[in-house]
């Protein structure tokens, strides 16, 4: 099979949970034995390197510039989606079986002459338009809030027109299958989480705590400063210590650097391709979100690393993971130090059980054997 995928940005590394469910999903893709065209919208050309390293999966990629302007906050559309409107016109040689979407943002790829594919697939990584709201709740400066408000609106009608023309509908939250649509249920599916790497199994020894996000973007960033002010700073439990990893965007590092180092047992990483160390040095992964809409792909990789996972409802939502079996629930500051109390005193026997529970269920409802359903060769 011939597939074109189209994705607003450039997916490894994979800073943000999007990035990694598009990337996973691309090597699932491959591993199937289907041939994998990419295009993708990019402010700034990647590096050499991370293009060398994505094309063992794909056979052509393009790259399309990524423009904003400000007469564009002006439109009808939303501005995630008219900064990519380059896509209207890249010439596609090639007749495709599957064009998948990578969400809205991308749909003005159908007003392309070029774009000729059996089949238009949408994967809906959030509901767009509450996405937009929950990130004006989570903003701080008014302009910020403002943007945030106005793409939510704009996203209400825009994501309704790219679904109508979608022959298939791919979404990562069966939550919010139910909450889409009437009309757009018959050509919905729930694809979970892109998950393809080994699980792993940690000692779970230690008092560490881990937190890892997008750090640019406001959800994550009102949900580690949260944490830090109203729990981090009242947990005395000897040898605790907190890591907060994640990527600055366009931003300047020292902006956080300059955040966290108020704190004390406060280790921060930025901008750091591979993990893998620091999930390795961790028992517990915080995810204290309060504002999202979608699944958190930081709660999966969470579990795919083999941490317990403390989070708050908003964290989890749309996984189907079990609160108590396969993670702890915490929504209020005393919620999560007595989480965190509680999981330093169990024994490691009990804490692999719990990490055990979660990998589990991930492995019985893996996204590879629905998408082999999915993307069928007729011929």
């Amino acid at each position: 099979m011939k597939i074109l995928i189209v994705a607003s940005f450039f997916p490894y590394p994979p800073h943000f949970g999007g990035a990694f469910d598009v990337l996973e999903r691309i090597k699932g893709i491959k591993s199937l034995g289907h041939d994998i065209d990419l295009v993708c919208t990019c402010k700034e050309f990647p590096e050499e390197k991370n293009v060398v390293f994505l094309k063992q999966f794909i056979n052509e990629l393009i790259i399309v510039p990524r423009k904003n302007r400000i007469i564009n906050l002006f439109s009808a559309k939303p501005l995630q989606v008219i900064s990519r409107k380059s896509l209207k016109k890249v010439a596609l040689k090639k007749n495709y079986d599957y064009a998948i979407l990578e969400a809205e943002s991308v749909g003005i790829i159908l007003e392309n002459k070029y774009l000729k594919a059996s089949q238009i697939v949408v994967r809906v990584h959030n509901n767009e338009s509450d996405y937009f709201f929950q990130l004006a709740k989570s903003a701080k400066k008014y302009t910020e809030k403002l943007y945030y408000y106005l793409e939510g609106i704009k996203y209400k009608k825009y994501s309704k027109a790219i679904f109508e023309k979608a022959d298939r509908l791919w979404f990562i939250s069966n939550e919010e299958i139910k909450n889409c649509h009437i009309l757009f249920r018959n050509k919905s599916i729930y694809l979970p989480a892109s998950v393809n790497e080994v699980f792993v199994k940690q000692e779970l020894s230690n008092k560490t705590v881990l937190f890892v996000g997008a750090l640019f973007m406001p959800n994550n960033l009102e949900a580690i400063m949260w944490y830090l002010q109203n729990v981090h700073s009242f947990i005395t439990e000897k040898n605790y210590k907190l890591i907060i990893a994640g990527s600055t965007g366009d931003k300047e590092p020292i902006i956080f650097e300059d955040m966290f180092k108020k704190y004390s047992n406060v280790e921060v990483l930025l901008n750091h391709n591979d993990l893998s160390s620091y999930y390795s040095r961790s028992t517990i992964f915080i995810n204290p979100m309060l504002h999202g809409a979608g699944v958190k792909i930081k709660s999966i990789n969470a579990i795919q690393n083999g941490l317990i996972l403390i989070s708050s409802k908003t964290g989890v939502e749309g996984t189907g993971l079990v609160k108590n079996e396969m993670y702890f629930e915490a929504d209020r500051p005393e919620d999560f130090i007595n989480a965190i109390l509680k999981t330093f005193s169990m024994d490691i026997d009990t804490k692999q059980k719990m990490a055990d529970n979660a990998q589990d269920f991930l492995t019985q409802n893996n996204y590879l054997s629905v998408l082999k359903k999915e993307i069928q060769d007729e011929n």
